[in-house]
């Protein structure tokens, strides 16, 4: 169904700001006919066309993208990919951005991706394994903090913790037990703490060949200073000050190579995207995770650098056709703030209203992510991580000032954000 490369149709899944900033990136391309996203939000709905269906019922997706001829299937979420909605969707004939459901074990089981590591002799750090959150209550006391503690399912960003003392990863664990956090049946993963600095760095690939598409640096915790819970991610800039054309290739060669090597051995071909979470120390690389898509809010600030259309990306990676072109990207910085729900990550209330929204210039952008209409049309707040303000510039710094400048406009008596990203 891609054979034809004119007017075709594509479904974006997903109501992020991830999603809305995919799909006014998609939307510029003059291969589309007609852009579907959902459920999406708010923002999404004004550049996309939306149709109320059940996005976890994934025999009416199918039905849907016969019925509406789609041509190319885009998941936002790790959720969907692990759910194996590209091998569902495939077997129907729809072509799909993502990989299968055995290759989205590479995010959705932190003990699968470590077996690859030691399969690819790729620089991890040293872990354990514990059975559950009760055995890592008792056995934690007798270890050395501090440590990192990983959930080995997924948790929607927040299962993962280097706790400093017992206390803290006492607190982390009873969470779990509440089903606050994560799977209460997950295994766990004990690492030994590497101290260095973080960065992310995206390829995509076909199975064969790999591309760089970008880098970044996440804000993970809700407190300016890095400090308070984890979450999804309060804001990042792009590029990482890691970034060289040494590393990307250093990078592509010691990790991304080596995993892509490893899935063909094991069967479990790799299309899409590989997120290597890293960390780097004085004297060397490790790789602290794989995710399987693009970040949220990472991928806002890459699509916001990406000179080449995502579709174009999309299309050569699922023909196996990366090899036969290049991903060009802005040399100016970025970044991406998230203004978040007052209580998030924890509870927190929906049904704000939100006034100020407007999108500024070619540079500056606002993107929906936990946003929809009320029946007055009113936009109103629908999630945890509500707004994401989206600037770029030749340096980071007049970024974050035309960032937060716009941010204060925008007025609502339930956000908050961090006022350090780009810091």
């Amino acid at each position: 169904m891609l054979g034809n490369l004119k007017n075709i149709n594509v479904l974006v899944l997903g109501s992020g700001g991830r999603e809305h900033s995919i799909c006014d990136n998609l939307i510029k391309s003059k291969k589309i006919n007609y852009l579907w996203c959902m459920p999406g939000n708010a923002g999404i709905n004004k550049i996309a066309k939306f149709y109320e269906i059940d996005v976890n019922d994934k025999k009416k997706i199918l039905s849907f993208c016969i019925k509406k001829k789609i041509s190319l299937v885009i998941p936002g979420s790790e959720e969907f990919l692990a759910k194996g909605i590209s091998d569902y969707l495939r077997l129907g004939g729809i072509n799909v951005f993502g990989p299968s459901k055995k290759g989205s074990l590479l995010e959705s089981s932190k003990i699968f991706t470590k077996l690859i590591c030691k399969l690819g002799n790729i620089n991890t750090a040293k872990w354990r394994l514990i059975n559950n959150y009760k055995t890592a209550l008792k056995e934690i006391k007798l270890l050395k903090f501090p440590l990192v503690i990983k959930l080995d399912k997924l948790a929607a960003g927040k299962g993962v913790l280097v706790a400093n003392s017992y206390e803290e990863a006492k607190k982390f664990l009873i969470k779990v037990e509440q089903g606050k956090i994560g799977d209460k049946n997950s295994k766990i993963i004990i690492e030994k703490k590497i101290v260095g600095k973080e960065a992310s760095f995206f390829y995509v690939t076909d199975g064969i060949t790999s591309r760089f598409i970008g880098s970044a640096q996440d804000y993970k915790r809700v407190g300016n200073g890095n400090t308070g819970l984890n979450t999804g991610g309060m804001g990042c800039i792009s590029p990482s000050p890691f970034e060289n054309k040494d590393k990307i290739e250093l990078i592509n060669k010691k990790f991304i190579e080596p995993t892509i090597k490893a899935m063909n051995y094991l069967g479990y071909p790799f299309k899409g995207v590989l997120y290597a979470g890293l960390m780097f120390t004085k004297s060397d690389i490790f790789l602290i995770e794989y995710n399987i898509r693009l970040g949220d809010p990472e991928c806002q600030a890459l699509i916001a650098r990406l000179k080449s259309n995502f579709l174009d990306i999309c299309i050569a990676t699922e023909k196996n056709k990366l090899k036969d072109i290049k991903i060009n990207k802005d040399n100016k910085k970025s970044i991406c703030i998230v203004m978040a729900s007052k209580g998030y990550p924890d509870e927190y209330k929906s049904g704000f209203a939100i006034k100020g929204i407007k999108k500024v210039g070619n540079n500056v952008n606002i993107y929906h992510a936990g946003t929809k209409l009320d029946k007055n049309k009113n936009i109103i707040t629908n999630g945890g991580r509500v707004l994401n303000i989206v600037s770029k510039e030749k340096t980071l710094q007049r970024a974050k000032l035309n960032a937060y400048k716009l941010l204060k406009n925008i007025k609502c008596n339930n956000l908050f954000y961090r006022s350090d990203i780009g810091d």
